[in-house]
């Protein structure tokens, strides 16, 4: 992955429009910025989807994460790599970029923030796992598309990207339809995580050369999708082009 340290990115309009109140001040950011306000969003799967991430993660790997997130997911993935980690961070808004610095920049030595638009970065392959934690429901599909597809070119052979997001819950869910408005309303772009598999934004090409796996989570409200780069894809003859395996039953992980 080429970083530089070009101009400040131009906000989207539609970040600015739908996102700006929040991103684009820093004392509310503060307040959103606990593991308790994160569990009240993700109605407190936000522990689980944190260890599910962090789980596909192994100690001295080079990640890169797209997106500033809050809560202590960045702790934890730091965690996770440790000391002699090499762990990325982009974000195109530069207010989110100065925040994680001045929270981590005396603790995690490995870490480096940078202001960068995820669309535009020129993929090298170098990662051993990049990640994505609830960033594809907050971009248009025009905007996933590019997201996952750098996403998937930034991984090196034997690495993964990792998704984790919302997902279309179980019809008889009680909460699938308080959502389904809630995100009509402020959170217009999640819906389309429902209608189509992460891995079908990706490019057509570039499926042969992944292997996909899902889990779900909280009766299917919540998704960890998982795109493992083959080591030698040239000799591997097995299809990706298939519904990905769904770990969730019914309603059991309630």
């Amino acid at each position: 992955m080429i970083i530089t340290k070009a101009a400040k990115p131009k906000l989207p309009a539609y970040l600015d429009f739908i996102y700006g109140d929040i991103y684009n001040d820093k004392d509310r950011c503060s307040a959103l910025d606990s593991n308790f306000r994160c569990g009240l969003r993700t109605f407190f799967q936000y522990k689980k989807l944190v260890n599910a991430a962090v789980r596909e993660l192994q100690m001295n790997q080079s990640v890169l994460q797209i997106g500033v997130v809050f809560g202590n997911e960045i702790d934890e993935t730091a965690m996770a790599i440790g000391a002699y980690g090499q762990y990325d961070i982009v974000d195109i808004n530069p207010l989110q970029v100065e925040r994680i610095n001045e929270k981590y920049w005396k603790i995690y030595p490995g870490m480096k923030v940078f202001c960068q638009d995820a669309t535009k970065l020129k993929p090298k392959g170098q990662y051993d796992a990049v990640l994505c934690f609830m960033l594809l429901s907050e971009v248009p599909s025009a905007t996933k598309v590019k997201i996952v597809n750098n996403a998937l070119k930034s991984v090196k052979p034997g690495g993964k990207a990792i998704f984790i997001d919302w997902h279309q819950p179980l019809y008889y869910h009680p909460l699938r339809y308080i959502v389904r408005m809630y995100n009509r309303l402020y959170h217009p772009f999640a819906e389309r995580l429902w209608d189509r598999d992460i891995s079908t934004f990706a490019d057509p090409a570039l499926l042969p050369a992944y292997v996909w796996r899902k889990s779900t989570y909280f009766g299917r409200m919540f998704q960890k999708t998982v795109a493992e780069r083959k080591e030698n894809p040239a000799t591997d003859k097995t299809s990706d082009h298939t519904p990905l395996a769904d770990s969730s039953f019914g309603l059991a992980d309630f």
